[in-house]
């Protein structure tokens, strides 16, 4: 009879046998051109249609609140959060005694089973709508968006003004929470097109040229008045500029380099426009046919799909400018099922927002509405199914879907520090994605993205052998987290290093398990699996 020592030597054996062994060198010292990644580089956009929901009316939303406040006690800044999306497009303030949140409206002919959860035709927003930002965690930093499509800029102004007060509050200032801009418009390159915005003029989107001399006008417009006071207190907006939806194939004139090359930032404004902001989807889901698992999660395509931003972020860079994807998901019309709100979206989100860091790309707010599918996070009891608009009784109570982990595990990776930088790491495997963190310059982790697929049809699942090389010597102990995953096309069951969020009240519960490796005989990496290496010294 073999002895367990001996049982556990054969395994191990036999593990090395059946895996791929790749080595990665890591620089123990962060390289020069290493980038910065902030605390809140992963951070939320919110659908403006439903916010009370998320966030709650007249006492906080404590699942949504809970699942805000994990991540911050893993960089101690929470996520920033941008109230906007189409529907701020169609809000209006009203002063009328019946609308003290906010009343929205929707179409009930447009639910289908491709979106059962479909976005309000019209909003009209209360005096009371904008201050239940208190109910966000201490400091956050909160975008909005405003009326461009169906508005005037006046109404613009008097709207900013209503949200500037509210942010002026006594409960908001308490809380530390703040106005960081106002994003005008949304999506202006669709208008007349696929919505119903400036439909009067079904050519005003050809080219950017109309949308170039008017929203650049209102902007000065709305600074002028909001900076003389006669609103209220004498406010001077920081914006967000562009906002535009770089649907494929993309149209020369909206890209962010020739907006910002052709009169996008005028003398006049220039000081108020503090970030250009674009959306990117890695699809579309808005005919419901069929998505592909492994095409989304693929390295090489999460890279393509990026790259096209690179002469954007250039030129908003070269102007003093911030640079941003204001809205960010997986496919639009809020996702594809058996795609969006499975396990390998979770592999998908955190390899695509690290490479986002890697191309100057300041924060990605990843899109969220109720009931959509590619939700990191159902805030609210749902009736039916995001999937298929099944009716579900009961309704199912608030919880978080694989994605969400995507986020705890970069907030972990980017720590507490404020200052970490990152690098990606060269790999010779087209499914392996590695990332190198740094503080005060010096290596304190690393995770590993196995991107290939494992589906639950297939009898083995495979796997890579990991050797960790490094520039210099490496002391100290160095351990090992996973995030693991029954398989690509699991709901639920994630774990991350031993602990669950799959819980009522969004917390985790479980038993925290770190494994101790020694880097020269590395560890190994299923399909479908990441890892967090910690290094102490």
């Amino acid at each position: 009879m073999l002895s367990s020592g001996l049982h556990h030597v054969l395994a191990l054996i036999m593990l090395n046998t059946c895996a791929r062994a790749l080595v990665v060198t890591i620089p123990t010292q962060a390289p020069p051109d290493a980038s910065t990644i902030a605390p809140d580089h992963v951070s939320l956009s919110i659908e403006q249609d439903r916010w009370t929901d998320w966030i709650g009316s007249t006492s906080r939303n404590e699942f949504f609140y809970n699942s805000l406040d994990n991540l911050v006690s893993l960089t101690g800044v929470p996520p920033r959060i941008r109230i906007g999306g189409q529907t701020a497009d169609t809000a209006n303030p009203s002063n009328s005694p019946s609308v003290e949140f906010c009343n929205s409206y929707f179409d009930n002919t447009t639910v289908s089973s491709n979106q059962p959860y479909p976005a309000a035709y019209g909003m009209s927003v209360g005096s009371k709508f904008y201050p239940t930002v208190r109910f966000l965690p201490k400091n956050t930093k909160v975008v909005t968006g405003i009326n461009y499509g169906a508005s005037d800029d006046l109404r613009a102004s008097v709207h900013i003004s209503g949200i500037v007060n509210a942010f002026y509050s006594p409960e908001v200032v308490a809380q530390g929470v703040t106005l960081e801009a106002i994003e005008l418009g949304h999506e202006p390159d669709r208008y007349g097109k696929d919505n119903l915005f400036k439909n009067w003029d079904i050519h005003w989107s050809d080219t950017s040229a109309k949308y170039l001399v008017e929203w650049t006008n209102w902007v000065k417009n709305i600074i002028d008045v909001l900076r003389s006071g006669w609103l209220g207190t004498p406010y001077d907006p920081p914006f967000w500029t562009a906002s535009v939806s770089a649907l494929a194939p993309r149209v020369e004139s909206w890209t962010g380099k020739y907006l910002v090359n052709n009169g996008l930032l005028p003398g006049n404004i220039a000081a108020n426009i503090k970030t250009l902001s674009q959306h990117h989807y890695s699809g579309t889901a808005c005919k419901g046919t069929a998505k592909d698992l492994q095409s989304l999660m693929a390295k090489s395509q999460i890279r393509e799909g990026l790259k096209a931003f690179e002469a954007d972020i250039a030129a908003a860079k070269s102007k003093g400018v911030d640079y941003v994807l204001g809205e960010a998901n997986s496919f639009s019309c809020h996702g594809a099922a058996g795609v969006s709100n499975v396990a390998g979206s979770a592999i998908w989100a955190l390899d695509y927002l690290l490479y986002a860091s890697q191309l100057g790309i300041s924060r990605v707010y990843f899109h969220q509405g109720v009931g959509y599918k590619f939700n990191f996070i159902q805030p609210t009891a749902l009736s039916r199914s995001p999937l298929d608009n099944s009716a579900l009784s009961p309704p199912r109570q608030p919880y978080v879907q694989p994605s969400y982990y995507a986020a705890i595990i970069a907030a972990e990776a980017i720590g507490n520090s404020g200052n970490t930088r990152v690098i990606e790491l060269s790999t010779s495997d087209q499914w392996i994605s590695g990332y190198a963190f740094y503080e005060d310059d010096k290596l304190t982790k690393a995770v590993f993205i196995n991107s290939r697929v494992y589906l639950r049809s297939e009898d083995s699942r495979s796997q890579v052998s990991i050797n960790l090389g490094f520039d210099a010597s490496v002391s100290g102990l160095v351990t090992l987290k996973r995030l693991s995953i029954p398989h690509a096309e699991a709901t639920g069951g994630l774990v991350w290093g031993g602990l669950s969020y799959e819980t009522p009240d969004a917390r985790a519960r479980g038993v925290s398990r770190v494994e101790s490796i020694n880097p020269a005989d590395g560890f190994y990496l299923r399909a479908t699996e990441v890892a967090l290496v910690y290094f102490s010294n």
